[in-house]
């Protein structure tokens, strides 16, 4: 039996296929900067306005523009590192740059998936999502996941059509 790579991923079946795919939404990547950004332009107004200087304004904005971009590239870079794929069977999520944490979960285990959005969120459709499983050790956080209310709905209505499979395979079992 030949092992699947998708996107790095290995599938342990080769009848697996992907049902879904998620990323994280890049709003809360761009959001979380946009306050330097503001600083900024309070700055070119203030020393614009009150010091009729608009000189020292416009490096304080380029200042602020300059950190605002220097302090995302890390979350930028993870952004792109990160992998969510529920398939017919499981669930794969890869995360991270240099600790790059792997975890699968078989969508039989999984017993709870909670979606939490932000007020932003749910105007830019992104959430963080917890899938809790029976074991309880493998739970997954996963942070401003794009299109999180359909990963709810792919990991639901897998899980339940595996559950469905194995009620009606020990029902023909039974039955003989």
């Amino acid at each position: 039996m030949a092992k699947r790579k998708l996107r790095g991923i290995q599938f342990d079946s080769p009848d697996e296929h992907e049902v879904f795919h998620a990323k994280e939404s890049w709003i809360p990547v761009i959001l979380g900067g946009s306050w330097l950004l503001l600083l900024g332009i309070i700055a070119l107004f203030v020393s614009w306005y009150f010091f009729n200087n608009a000189m020292v304004g416009l490096v304080l904005l380029v200042l602020c523009i300059v950190a605002a971009v220097i302090t995302r590239i890390p979350i930028i870079i993870a952004h792109l590192d990160t992998d969510i794929i529920v398939t017919n069977r499981r669930l794969y999520a890869r995360t991270g740059i240099v600790d790059i944490k792997d975890q699968v979960c078989d969508l039989t285990n999984v017993s709870d998936v909670t979606v939490d959005p932000t007020f932003f969120g749910r105007v830019f459709d992104y959430a963080d999502v917890r899938i809790q499983t029976y074991a309880g050790e493998s739970d997954f956080e996963l942070k401003h996941i794009a299109h999180a209310y359909g990963m709810r709905k792919a990991i639901s209505s897998g899980a339940d059509a595996i559950r469905d499979s194995q009620t009606n395979s020990s029902r023909r079992r039974r039955s003989r």
